[in-house]
């Protein structure tokens, strides 16, 4: 490089870089490794083929990844295991019994806000039951709540146990076989009859040929409107059968049902207790001695 300043001209030499020679960097230039190299020619039939595999690989890498993303843990209605909120069909994951906490739970529990409105809520073909249970089927508007039904009729079922409680009803009329019974039920004349047969704004809820370990049907606050509960062909095999707080049309239990824990017709099996109030009332029970298992 040349630097003048006036009549003065300085040359300064460039800079550069040391030639250092290391011993490593002289052997990797001395070996000489080859490189194996393929070709692959594709004529015009191939690469056709080749393109569409490329499409198919690539459009189903596309719905896996779809599927994937679209599937979470969510349970629907009527999957057990969970709690809904009717007549939202979302429900939420229950955490196991505290009694047997290593085995997920398969309660299916129905949660029925204040003013919700269901045409029918049918529950068909369920067997029910778990050791260490109370109950295998609870219904119950919670205190300071109530469940309105129009028609509740069960048919073709059994359970070790039942007992009723807070009800009020038009009309009910209760058979079947039974290892015993207590009918302590009120008649009340001023108790009107309920009719609920609009089904303008309601929803229809049905849980058939499934096996849980017990069901609860509650209010959570106010009141809860059920145009008609069929229980057909649900059978427990250990705890109760519950209700309480419950206003009805009509409740009708057939005599195709059998309550028994084995302990003989001199200890009821079945309990109608006074606070079960009705317009008129019909019993037609048959006891005799029976064991549900």
């Amino acid at each position: 490089m040349i630097i003048k300043f006036g009549p003065k001209t300085i040359s300064i030499p460039a800079a550069r870089w040391p030639n250092v020679q290391l011993p490593f960097f002289k052997l990797l230039t001395a070996i000489r490794i080859p490189i194996p190299k393929a070709v692959m020619n594709l004529g015009g039939s191939t690469r056709a083929i080749a393109l569409s595999l490329l499409l198919v690989a690539g459009g189903f890498a596309a719905s896996f990844a779809l599927v994937v993303h679209s599937t979470s843990d969510v349970p629907t209605w009527p999957e057990a295991g969970a709690v809904y909120a009717l007549p939202n069909t979302n429900g939420q994951r229950l955490a196991p019994d505290a009694s047997d906490p290593a085995t997920r739970s398969q309660t299916l529990q129905i949660n029925l806000a204040n003013g919700v409105r269901l045409d029918k809520l049918h529950l068909r073909n369920l067997d029910l039951g778990k050791a260490g249970l109370d109950k295998s089927l609870y219904v119950t508007g919670v205190t300071g709540a109530q469940v309105d039904v129009g028609l509740i009729t069960v048919k073709n079922s059994s359970a070790p146990t039942m007992d009723w409680s807070r009800i009020n009803a038009g009309c009910i009329q209760i058979a079947g076989e039974m290892d015993g019974h207590t009918n302590a039920m009120t008649v009340d004349a001023t108790i009107p009859n309920l009719v609920i047969d609009s089904d303008r704004g309601s929803g229809s809820y049905v849980a058939e040929n499934s096996q849980v370990d017990r069901i609860i049907v509650q209010t959570t606050g106010g009141t809860a409107t059920i145009g008609e509960i069929l229980i057909d062909d649900v059978d427990a095999s250990v705890g109760a059968w519950t209700w309480e707080g419950i206003n009805a049309g009509c409740i009708v239990v057939e005599g195709n049902n059998k309550f028994g824990n084995g302990t003989g017709i001199n200890n009821a099996s079945v309990v109608l207790n006074n606070t079960v109030k009705s317009r008129s009332i019909v019993d037609n029970v048959v006891e005799t001695p029976i064991s549900v298992k």
